[in-house]
């Protein structure tokens, strides 16, 4: 038989396990429908300051801000002393922000100083948290204030992707090509991203006359110097010829392969006797790099040298060579073996010979 005891304990959890889920089921009745509450008040407050805004701008007249206007900018600074609805109020301007050009942009700039959300903008910089730091420079970035530069610079080097990209976009935003000044104290990494981000920022530009790079080429920051050879190829910096040809000796394996790319869209010979001369030198990707800037720029005298590679051990090396060798001297091709050992080799030629005739 069971122990009185043991059954009085075990109805007593029952007991207090259904006292729990009763108080549970209280709780959270009670904090959706704070929730809800929160949220409609939200919406609530989110349109008011959206038709205050809207109103405030419809008043401007000139340079005089009218008497209507004071009391709205008075309700917008007492909304500043409350998180939630300093945030709604950032959050409004924003998005109307987006929305409105001219005259009215400017006018709605000198209110989001004027009620002291630049303030707290510039609060938001002096943040321990990375997102704050982003929102705080997005803003900043939003209503033009040129002025923060100097606050936002460190940024530029902050260990958060997010945040660097924020700071970049702010000077490429307000600063246009000048911004780019920032790469000059770059010491992080650019990613791919990044990069992509800031060359669709530049292309933007009202002026599309790009200054001079070259300090930039030879920046000691090799993502910096990647980033300017997509700048050179997508703005045809044509200029900067002597010293994408003196980056083919750079150190860092990636810098070199990418100028060659750059060489090879510009169809600049001089490249070919530098790679060359230092063939052997260079890594397979680089290599395959080289034959493809000699497929746009070789002439019948290079020929004994491509005529080398027809048999490579690299795939792509050697279907390279033999396009080239029957585009540029014929006579030598025609006087290549027809078969081989090298079944690659045989197809190579079979196609060649199929596509262009014998």
């Amino acid at each position: 038989m069971r122990s009185p005891t043991i059954e009085n304990i075990i109805w007593t959890l029952v007991v207090l396990l259904f006292v729990v889920i009763i108080m549970l089921v209280v709780y959270l009745k009670i904090l959706r429908k704070n929730i809800r509450v929160k949220d409609r008040k939200s919406k609530e407050y989110t349109s008011n300051i959206e038709q205050m805004l809207i109103e405030y701008l419809y008043l401007q007249e000139g340079s005089v801000i009218t008497l209507s206007q004071k009391k709205i900018i008075n309700k917008f600074k007492k909304g500043l002393l409350f998180k939630n609805k300093r945030r709604i109020i950032t959050t409004v301007f924003i998005k109307l922000s987006d929305e409105i050009s001219g005259t009215m942009i400017n006018n709605m700039h000198e209110l989001y100083e004027e009620i002291g959300l630049l303030k707290f903008a510039f609060k938001k910089l002096r943040s321990r948290k990375w997102n704050v730091i982003a929102l705080g420079i997005r803003d900043l970035r939003q209503f033009k204030i040129k002025r923060a530069e100097k606050h936002i610079l460190p940024f530029v080097n902050h260990s958060r992707r997010e945040v660097r990209s924020e700071a970049q976009l702010y000077f490429l935003e307000l600063f246009e090509f000048d911004g780019l000044n920032f790469l000059d104290t770059l010491k992080v990494p650019l990613s791919d991203w990044d990069q992509i981000q800031l060359l669709g920022e530049i292309k933007k530009f009202d002026n599309h006359k790009i200054n001079d790079v070259s300090r930039w080429l030879l920046s000691e920051n090799d993502y910096v110097i990647v980033f300017m050879l997509h700048l050179v190829r997508s703005f045809n910096l044509l200029e900067t010829k002597d010293l994408l040809l003196d980056l083919l000796n750079h150190k860092n394996e990636d810098v070199r392969l990418r100028t060659i790319q750059v060489l090879t869209h510009f169809e600049i010979e001089d490249a070919k006797e530098i790679l060359t001369n230092k063939y052997e030198e260079l890594t397979k990707k680089e290599k395959i790099s080289f034959f493809k800037l000699l497929k746009a720029t070789a002439k019948p005298e290079d020929s004994m040298f491509i005529v080398n590679f027809v048999k490579d051990a690299n795939f792509e090396i050697k279907w390279l060579s033999l396009q080239i060798l029957k585009n540029i001297n014929k006579q030598l091709y025609d006087n290549l073996e027809k078969t081989s050992e090298d079944e690659s080799y045989n197809k190579f030629i079979h196609l060649l010979d199929s596509n262009y005739g014998n």
